[in-house]
């Protein structure tokens, strides 16, 4: 991992847990001065903030926080374990060779990702993964509901798979969401969907709120 990633990674979940206030300013100096780095990786740690949404960098001005509603966000996550899983179950009986196979080459990138620790590879690829699977969803106003719900969390998500530890996590539920999706067991993926989205809010999203409501109480 980069300096300037690792340096994101930690402005991030300090973001999150409230240690910074909505609209407060990052003077590239001050942490320059934490991190015991120079402006540079600074600077493209602030970018890749941006990216996610939890920062806006404005003109002449310099980087602000963000306001990000943990709330909603956990809200939103709730109802993808409930309509994600329900899509996924009913892709099933629309799987043929041919996406099993753009399936399987997409753990296969998100594995040598893991090998090289590209964590935006990684998130890439888990992108391509659920939107073949969306794709053979009959359902498509189930689809569009999910993608709303995606795209309400797009900033957020970006910098979730922030380790090689967390990657890995997230690539278990990947490999038993296709194992499902190859044995034709709707049942099965529907849970594994679920599960996986669980997953992510048990050991990352709760703990973040939790934090951030520690955070507030100072």
């Amino acid at each position: 991992m980069k300096i300037s990633e690792e340096i994101a990674e930690t402005l991030r979940d300090e973001i999150i847990a409230g240690i910074y206030k909505p609209k407060q300013r990052l003077i590239e100096e001050e942490l320059s001065e934490k991190f015991f780095v120079s402006r540079t990786p600074i600077r493209e740690a602030l970018k890749q903030l941006e990216a996610a949404g939890l920062v806006t960098i404005e003109p002449y001005k310099g980087a602000f926080i963000s306001d990000v509603d943990l709330e909603e966000i956990r809200n939103i996550y709730e109802l993808r374990c409930v309509l994600e899983a329900f899509v996924t179950a009913q892709s099933v009986e629309h799987i043929n060779p041919e996406t099993v196979a753009q399936l399987r080459g997409c753990l296969e990138r998100m594995n040598m990702c893991i090998d090289t620790g590209d964590t935006v590879g990684f998130a890439a690829e888990n992108t391509s993964f659920h939107a073949i699977l969306f794709e053979r969803c009959p359902n498509k106003v189930a689809v569009q509901f999910v993608q709303k719900l995606l795209d309400r969390t797009a900033a957020f998500r970006v910098l979730s798979w922030r380790t090689v530890s967390g990657m890995k996590k997230s690539m278990e539920g990947h490999q038993r969401i296709f194992e499902a999706l190859v044995a034709g067991d709707a049942e099965a993926a529907q849970k594994h969907a679920a599960q996986h989205i669980r997953l992510y809010m048990k050991e990352e999203l709760i703990p973040l709120t939790q934090k951030k409501g520690r955070g507030s109480e100072k």
